[in-house]
């Protein structure tokens, strides 16, 4: 090969494949994060050594119905590493990566890195489980780490610094599991069943949730033991998503304020300017709240 040529050829390659065959990297390395969700959590353990785009971070923004556009599809052919939720959640991002194949690029799935932690129903919202939050974090740095050696023990420090905050998560979720032991709920969405399942409280009328959540119109009987779970205090507290709503949840919205229930509104990512275990803090604060109010 001519030497011009052969320069030519470097100068096309993939910015993926000519950082995993040098093992040094010079640029910030490149993520796109599916939801906002794990852009924070990629942030927080590739630090400068990262460039974090994360489509979805418009609390406004459905990320069921979520559409993506050409410009998204070019973010994400371009990336060094992926980050998705997975089971169906962001299956446009899994039809993307699909039909822009890299095979340098390397690919996170949050719902596969542990199949024992997901939950029997199948419940798309893995990432309300710090568990598996933490286990994106540590994929993630084993991979920053192979790709960027020079920075190691950044990445490394980084993912000590996360541990330290889940910590945090951790004894502010044993402490109100303490408070309320085994308490009934319901919601409007299955969106925090995983942060149920860590306080050990009891998911009241999922049927109603997983139909809502597929856009399935819950039957008239359905609906009916919905209300009369709010009107006869049958549950302590009401869930709802703030990112869907529509005039059913809208409607057993104000039964439950009528009733006297607590009403708590969830995210289903974390919303801008905020880290990952600030945002799971915000949202137990503010259940605490509502439960301390009621009783």
């Amino acid at each position: 090969m001519k030497a011009r040529s052969f320069l030519l050829y470097l100068a096309l390659l993939s910015p993926l494949s000519q950082l995993f065959a040098s093992g040094a990297q010079a640029a910030p390395i490149s993520i796109v994060a599916a939801e906002s969700t794990y852009g924070v959590i990629a942030q927080a353990i590739g630090g400068d050594e990262v460039k974090v785009d994360s489509i979805i971070s418009n609390p406004n923004v459905d990320p069921h119905s979520f559409e993506a556009t050409p410009a998204v599809a070019r973010k994400v052919a371009k990336a060094q590493i992926a980050i998705l939720n997975g089971i169906g959640y962001d299956e446009w991002m899994s039809k993307m990566l699909a039909a822009n194949p890299a095979p340098q690029r390397q690919v996170i799935v949050a719902a596969e890195l542990d199949p024992a932690l997901i939950m029997a129903d199948r419940n798309p919202h893995v990432f309300y489980d710090p568990l598996i939050a933490l286990k994106v974090a540590e994929k993630l740095t084993q991979l920053l780490q192979r790709a960027d050696p020079a920075h190691r023990q950044v990445f490394a420090a980084n993912l000590q610094g996360f541990k330290a905050q889940l910590s945090r998560l951790n004894e502010a979720q044993t402490a109100l599991k303490k408070q309320y032991p085994q308490l009934k709920v319901t919601a409007t969405e299955p969106v925090v069943g995983y942060l149920l399942r860590q306080l050990g409280w009891i998911s009241v009328g999922e049927k109603f949730q997983f139909d809502v959540m597929n856009d399935t119109e819950p039957s008239p009987a359905e609906v009916a033991r919905y209300e009369d779970r709010l009107r006869q205090h049958k549950v302590a507290l009401l869930l709802y998503n703030r990112q869907v709503t529509d005039p059913l949840t809208d409607r057993l919205r104000r039964v439950a304020l009528d009733s006297g229930v607590p009403v708590v509104g969830v995210d289903e990512f974390v919303p801008p300017k905020t880290g990952y275990v600030q945002w799971q803090l915000q949202t137990l604060a503010a259940i605490e709240r509502a439960l301390g109010k009621s009783h």
